[in-house]
């Protein structure tokens, strides 16, 4: 899979915050990788949005049943995006932790071939990668759960000579903890490639930005372009990796597990 496959798959969060965010440097659920799954996909001939809805009823209904608490879902739909992303929507999964990821995985297809067939009947998917997550903030009410809707963008990473993963993090808790104290409500992950790709050298990982509204995006521009916030990023992070141009998409919570 090429890397501009990788590039255009980048999504999302494993949980979509609601309008306000904190950093939480001390909180050990950060440092948690999450796995999780996206899948690309176009509508087929004659589907479309309202008919994946149904789909994802039925398949809500599959997971019940089958007592499946340990997984979320959301979808995605391009918002700021090129004729590169080639796809309609995006389907974006996390499950608690590994062994909820096997053990659900194996259950799904030894189960699931009536609901997969409902899929596929909406829509066909041309790729599935899997990542690892972990996260820079949380929301305050995470606990409660997560929002209905959101807004993400995200943006491909390339490390730097001489950085490493403790640098990096360490450089990114501090950028996280800038944020929070100016008054941003981004919520902040990283995620990197397990599964799915091949041949890829110059993708390391993902930043995730999650906001809650367009709102919160806008402030975010306005404090890092006439608020100069991007001067401090540079500062923080310039020598340690480099980021191409953000994508952004609208989420919609398909389906809701307590996942860190």
């Amino acid at each position: 899979m090429s890397r501009l496959i990788i590039t255009i798959l980048s999504a999302g969060v494993l949980t979509l915050v609601s309008a306000s965010c904190v950093e939480a440097q001390d909180d050990d659920r950060l440092a948690k990788f999450v796995p999780t799954e996206l899948w690309a996909c176009n509508y087929n001939e004659g589907q479309g949005p309202g008919d994946l809805d149904v789909v994802a009823d039925k398949w809500n209904a599959y997971m019940d049943e089958n007592e499946a608490d340990t997984y979320q879902a959301w979808t995605l739909t391009p918002q700021y995006f090129t004729d590169e992303q080639d796809f309609d929507v995006l389907w974006l999964g996390a499950w608690k932790d590994g062994d909820a990821m096997g053990q659900g995985r194996d259950s799904y297809i030894a189960t699931g071939g009536a609901i997969r067939a409902e899929f596929g009947k909406v829509m066909n998917c041309g790729a599935h990668l899997g990542f690892v997550s972990r996260a820079f903030k949380l929301p305050p009410d995470y606990d409660a759960g997560p929002s209905n809707t959101g807004v993400i963008t995200f943006t491909d990473c390339a490390i730097k000579e001489g950085a490493t993963y403790d640098t990096i993090v360490e450089r990114m808790s501090a950028w996280a903890k800038t944020l929070g104290d100016d008054g941003s409500k981004v919520a902040i992950y990283q995620w990197w490639p397990t599964y799915g790709g091949g041949g890829e050298t110059t993708l390391d990982f993902k930043l995730l930005g999650v906001h809650a509204n367009y709102a919160s995006l806008g402030a975010d521009l306005e404090r890092l372009g006439n608020g100069e916030l991007w001067r401090k990023r540079m500062e923080l992070t310039g020598d340690q990796f480099d980021c191409d141009v953000s994508r952004v998409y609208d989420a919609r919570l398909r389906r809701a597990a307590q996942i860190r």
